[in-house]
């Protein structure tokens, strides 16, 4: 009770006010609201497992713990990037993620520039060696020997991990895209995988084919050879990295980059091509 300007004395009002807003603060929250909020809680729950497993388990270790298919699917995820299903549409949408250099000039103004600084090479323990030779059968089933694909002409040998991968067969595309600038330098592509050539003809039927001799090198010896595949032992299983070579006309490999993603930077390749062949200032 309190006391007007009269002096009579009136009720107070504040319980009434506050009785009700006790009411509605008790009142539970429906059942949609609590899906809704639960549904909230396990997206945010699953974005952290998923941030502490990534922090946990490097792609390095994750590819070697899952093997060829397991480092394909982590290598994607790095981008963002999820399958469709369609590789060629797979391959390209990983190139527009992961390739920083994309040539459109003609071959003069490529090697022209003055500010460009090409990837050095990694050490490789077949660098300024003659490269291992191969006899491998291509998509028809004919066999290939490196002696004659590169016979007096420089060559790029590139080892990926299969036509199931992405972005492995990314690499294959980006250089087929570039192909012309390789042919302008007299310089032939080769492309060697564990698939059979019954396989990869099947692929190039659903996704059309690559303009470079695609090999089949389906016991990994080549790749063994060449240091790219590690077979499986006891404490880890099989393990193969992409890998990229440059041989001159010699014979010798000049240049390499092997590792878990494909070497997109064709410009460099071109200009360890021109340079070992004099075109260079």
């Amino acid at each position: 009770m309190f006391q007007g300007e009269t002096g009579e004395k009136l009720p107070l009002m504040s319980n009434n006010f506050e009785e009700p807003a006790k009411a509605s603060s008790a009142r539970p929250r429906d059942p949609g609201t609590r899906i809704f909020l639960g549904f909230l809680g396990f997206i945010a729950a699953m974005y952290a497992v998923i941030l502490v497993y990534h922090t946990t388990n490097p792609p390095e270790a994750l590819a070697e713990k899952g093997g060829l298919l397991e480092q394909c699917r982590q290598i994607c995820m790095q981008y963002g990037l999820v399958s469709t299903g369609h590789i060629r549409n797979d391959a390209e949408a990983y190139l527009q993620a992961a390739q920083k250099r994309r040539l459109t000039e003609g071959l003069s103004v490529v090697l022209a520039e003055s500010t460009f600084v090409p990837e050095t090479s990694q050490s490789n323990a077949l660098l300024e060696k003659v490269a291992p030779n191969f006899s491998l059968p291509d998509v028809k089933g004919v066999s290939q020997e490196l002696s004659q694909l590169g016979k007096d002409r420089p060559i790029v040998v590139v080892f990926y991990l299969g036509y199931g991968c992405s972005h492995c067969v990314a690499q294959l595309l980006a250089l087929d895209k570039d192909q012309h600038y390789f042919r302008e330098l007299d310089a032939d592509i080769v492309a060697i995988s564990s698939d059979t050539s019954e396989h990869t003809a099947e692929k190039y039927k659903e996704y059309g084919e690559f303009h470079f001799p695609v090999l089949a090198d389906t016991d990994y010896a080549v790749s063994t050879q060449w240091g790219v595949y590690h077979p499986e032992t006891e404490e880890k299983p099989e393990f193969m990295k992409h890998g990229t070579f440059v041989v001159d006309r010699s014979g010798k490999v000049i240049w390499a980059a092997v590792g878990n993603e494909p070497f997109l930077d064709n410009k460099t390749l071109l200009h360890v091509l021109a340079k070992s062949q004099g075109l260079l200032p």
